[in-house]
This record gives structure tokens, C-alpha cells and sequence, in this order.
């Protein structure tokens, strides 16, 4: 796991299934695969604040904090 902070706003995969939006200025803790190629992109950089208040992928999943992501659901065909 790789804490980043969102340059840009853009959807990701963290566990190859299901896709989430991270917004700019968010930090996440997230897996180092998925870190690794935002970075490579520019959308992101790696976190290094102290300051210990951060957004886990776990309270994503779990909606925790309302408004700040959303599941994307694929079209039925």
C-alpha cells in the first residue's frame, strides 16, 4: 500500500474489479500498482504529510466519506 495525494481527478481499479474516482487533493492509501501508474501519469504524487488524517481505500469502499468517491457501474449491453 502507497499513500498518494490526487494532482488530478481520475478513475482507478485498485483491486481489478472495481473502478472508483479519486478526486483531486484527496489522499489515499492505496495498492502500490495503482500508486505506481498515477504517478507515472502525473495524476499523482506520493503523500509524505505527518499529519495522520487520511482517506483509506477501506472507508471508500464502505462510503465513509460521502462525496468524495463513487462506484462506477459498467452498461448492461
Amino acid at each position: 500500500m502507497r499513500r498518494i495525494r490526487m494532482i488530478k481527478t481520475s478513475y482507478g481499479s485498485p483491486d481489478g474489479i472495481q473502478v472508483f474516482q479519486y478526486q483531486a487533493g484527496q489522499v489515499v492509501s492505496i495498492p502500490d500498482d495503482l500508486a505506481n501508474a498515477f504517478m507515472s501519469q502525473g495524476w499523482a504524487e506520493e503523500d509524505k504529510t505527518l499529519d495522520g488524517a487520511m482517506e483509506t481505500k477501506q472507508s471508500v469502499v464502505q462510503g465513509k466519506e460521502p462525496g468524495t468517491e463513487r462506484k462506477i457501474r459498467g452498461k448492461k449491453g
